[in-house]
């Protein structure tokens, strides 16, 4: 990691500089990708501002703090940079638990249709498994009722996109639908 600082009407201090390091410290432990740290201090009459720039393989992070004292302003924006990595995690963390949904849609949307399945015994039932195609986009229940309304189809599996479960629409009498949303107890 490449720590940069400079200071614009101010001079850096030991102490300063010794407080930059535990800062530049402080956003590795949090976000150990860190690649460039630059900090710009400059002083305008009796207001500190401080400037923190952190770099890392394709994303980067900028705050900017006003306060009356130097210490201060770099913590002000040490405290803001920390708060965009936290949610810059918390997305990357939703993108990863978003992804089996995924694979319940490849599931459900298979690219080979099978063949139908029979069974040998004759006093059971001849069950014929059809394959249609499965509306991969997620869905919310109104436009599921907006497609399934378009085409001349019974029924309409889709997936939820409120609620990320596959759930079932069809058509009831009188012009109504009905709507089939799995519970797991």
């Amino acid at each position: 990691m490449r720590v940069t600082y400079s200071g614009h009407n101010l001079k850096i201090t030991d102490d300063i500089h010794a407080h930059i390091l535990k800062r530049a410290d402080k956003i590795e432990v949090r976000f150990g990708d860190m690649q460039e740290f630059n900090v710009a201090l400059k002083s305008e009459k009796h207001r500190f501002d401080a400037e923190m720039i952190v770099t890392a393989p394709g994303v980067s992070f900028y705050a900017k703090s006003e306060t009356d004292e130097v210490l201060s302003a770099l913590d002000t924006a040490t405290d803001k940079i920390l708060s965009q990595v936290r949610r810059y995690k918390d997305r990357i963390k939703d993108r990863r638990q978003n992804a089996p949904h995924r694979e319940v849609v490849a599931q459900l949307n298979p690219e080979n249709v099978e063949t139908p399945f029979e069974t040998d015994d004759s006093d059971t039932p001849t069950i014929i498994a059809t394959q249609e195609k499965f509306a991969s986009k997620p869905l919310i229940v109104t436009e599921a009722a907006i497609e399934l309304q378009a085409s001349n189809a019974a029924f309409l599996l889709f997936l939820n996109a409120e609620t990320r479960q596959v759930n079932l629409l069809y058509r009831m009498a009188q012009g109504t639908y009905g709507w089939v949303e799995p519970l797991f107890a």
